[in-house]
């Protein structure tokens, strides 16, 4: 009998050999719990209308929704390669699609239609979760997209502007590669191609490539997709503007501190008050150790709670080696809205695994559901101005203005006219007529908020 040691290589080849799969029956998921998810989702809907109610029915243009895509794409004259447009120094097509096919419509409709498009990739990212067969948990599953809608993105702009959605597309890219792997090549080719231009969305796709090392690793089911989806995301992270990755700054201790600070306090304790002292680093690892001790049989949840923790880590690293972040010096909500969605769904994934594990805790789930009502009050009443923003009441006026400009026929009179709207560095601006010719006066008309 030959008992000599493996080699390594046969020992990680026996590894793969053995690799469980992953399996989740999606199909007895959803006929046992549509009800269930249906319900969450209407009544979420009327949640999230109620609390932002004035900036859903008074559609606006904030930020880069004014520079980026309105002012850029004004006129629909653009061609195809404007969905290159990059300002930031990355690529996101399909917001610049949208700002594309958008701009070929009724001016007054077009901020109606940025909202109504961001409004619905939100709600879809939110919803990924809760109908993935992560979790088993009816109560759990009622709660999820209120927890992670209503704090883990808890900020009106995912909800109403194209710019926003550079960080809602990635939580949505995530929540479908948690799902099953599909069935038939058709299928697969489809899912490979939404995939890719969710990934050509922000940044932060190249959380794709630790997601898919760690699931090759553990798992069976999806290994050729995501080998193709890690290629894909590398030939975008290799399109990012020069200077925008700064991978010196994996050596320097002043970002560890940022980095572990930002960790604990502003994702594990979601921003409290308080700095990261002792107390709360001497809680976070009570938490990791009970938990651990009390599912360390649960192989597959071990496995996925480090595919949480890898993508929560992998978010803060594609901050913190970014120009981006070297410039401004501050860690903005934006930038940390993955890495808080993740450890919020981590923690209902968690819930659900220890209950599972006996039927006498089923309905502890309603004590999850109340402790999750309870935080998500106490983090929408920390953070008020999240839940909406200063309503632009004139802005129908812009509006209106523009499209009587466009009525009057200007290039053919040899005009031009630039219609503003506000003050500041992000304001609607449309030019009609000659735009770009110097011999021509420009008729400037200022539309006040």
């Amino acid at each position: 009998m030959n008992t000599s040691p493996q080699s390594p290589l046969n020992r990680l080849m026996n590894h793969f050999r053995n690799r469980e799969y992953y399996v989740i029956d999606q199909r007895d998921f959803w006929a046992n719990n549509r009800g269930v998810i249906f319900a969450s989702f209407i009544l979420f809907i009327g949640v999230l209308l109620w609390r932002s109610w004035p900036n859903f029915t008074n559609p606006g243009l904030y930020v880069e929704d004014t520079t980026h895509y309105f002012n850029h794409f004004y006129g629909g004259g653009r061609d195809l390669s404007a969905l290159f447009h990059n300002p930031n120094g990355y690529h996101n097509i399909i917001n610049n699609l949208i700002a594309f096919l958008v701009a070929k419509v009724d001016v007054r409709w077009q901020p109606t239609l940025y909202l109504w498009t961001a409004s619905f990739f939100a709600i879809c990212a939110v919803m990924v979760l809760p109908c993935s067969g992560l979790l088993k948990n009816k109560y759990l599953i009622f709660i999820a997209p209120f927890l992670l809608g209503l704090s883990g993105m808890n900020h009106i702009y995912y909800y109403i502007t194209l710019a926003y959605q550079i960080y809602v597309l990635i939580i949505l890219l995530i929540g479908l590669l948690f799902w099953r792997p599909l069935e038939g090549n058709t299928g697969n080719v489809l899912l490979f191609v939404v995939l890719s231009l969710l990934i050509w969305s922000g940044p932060y796709a190249v959380l794709v490539v630790p997601f898919s090392f760690c699931f090759i690793l553990f798992f069976r089911g999806k290994t050729k997709l995501l080998l193709f989806l890690s290629v894909v995301t590398i030939l975008y992270t290799l399109s990012v503007s020069e200077h925008m990755i700064l991978l010196r700054n994996l050596w320097k201790p002043e970002i560890h501190r940022i980095w572990l600070n930002a960790l604990i306090g502003k994702i594990f304790f979601m921003d409290m008050k308080g700095g990261t002292g002792p107390a709360k680093m001497m809680l976070t690892a009570a938490f990791f150790l009970t938990v651990i001790a009390i599912l360390r049989k649960d192989s597959f949840y071990l496995k996925m709670a480090c595919i949480f923790l890898v993508l929560i880590n992998g978010c803060l690293g594609a901050l913190f080696l970014s120009k981006k972040f070297m410039l401004i010096l501050k860690i903005r909500s934006c930038y940390i809205v993955i890495a808080q969605f993740l450890w919020l769904a981590f923690l209902l994934f968690t819930a659900d695994r220890i209950m599972a594990m006996s039927k006498k805790l089923y309905h502890g789930g309603i004590l999850v559901c109340v402790l999750a009502a309870l935080f998500i009050y106490y983090d929408n009443a920390r953070f008020p101005w999240k839940s909406s923003a200063p309503v632009m009441t004139s802005l129908p006026k812009f509006l209106d203005a523009v499209y009587a400009a466009e009525g009057e026929k200007l290039l053919e009179q040899n005009r031009v006219k630039v219609i503003e709207f506000g003050q500041g560095n992000f304001r609607p601006m449309a030019g009609l007529g000659k735009v770009g010719d110097p011999s021509i006066p420009v008729e400037l008309i200022y539309i006040e908020e």
